[in-house]
């Protein structure tokens, strides 16, 4: 079983919390401009990448993340989702301060990672970071945060 990931920009929380009660929770992509990323979940393997462009280790909380949607699911433990919440600014920026030189050598780290399970596509990989990198420059460029729609 998978974990379903979408990864959007938009003008703010509410906008989002809107959408997804009219929506009962469906993905916003298609309303906000977004890409989805079955299994590229924030905490880790996002958390990862961040940590290699920004020369950092991987810590838990590297990437900074807050639920926004539903209100109450972080104590409800019966929620089996879907749950959406804003990535801190702070990796916003490093995924648009990425450059096209940098991407190559990113990838190549990226790709060993164990969430992967040695079985990573390095094209497609490089596909994912090429246009992750260009949705949080549009987010950055509008003053939008980046948002994370998950699903089990």
């Amino acid at each position: 079983m998978g974990v379903l990931v979408d990864y959007f920009r938009a003008p703010g929380a509410d906008a989002v919390r809107d959408h997804l009660d009219e929506q009962e929770g469906d993905s916003p992509l298609g309303v906000f401009d977004g890409l989805g990323l079955k299994g590229i979940e924030p905490g880790v393997t996002l958390g990862q990448l961040i940590a290699f462009a920004s020369d950092q280790q991987w810590r838990a909380g590297l990437v900074q993340e807050r639920l926004i949607w539903p209100v109450g699911a972080e104590s409800d433990l019966e929620y089996e989702g879907p749950w959406v919440s804003v990535l801190g600014d702070e990796s916003r920026d490093v995924l648009a301060g990425l450059t096209a030189a940098r991407i190559p050598d990113l990838v190549a780290r990226w790709a060993r990672i164990d969430e992967f399970y040695g079985d990573a596509d390095p094209e497609h990989l490089r596909e994912v970071l090429t246009e992750l990198a260009a949705l949080a420059g549009r987010a950055r460029e509008h003053g939008e945060s980046l948002y994370v729609w998950a699903c089990v």
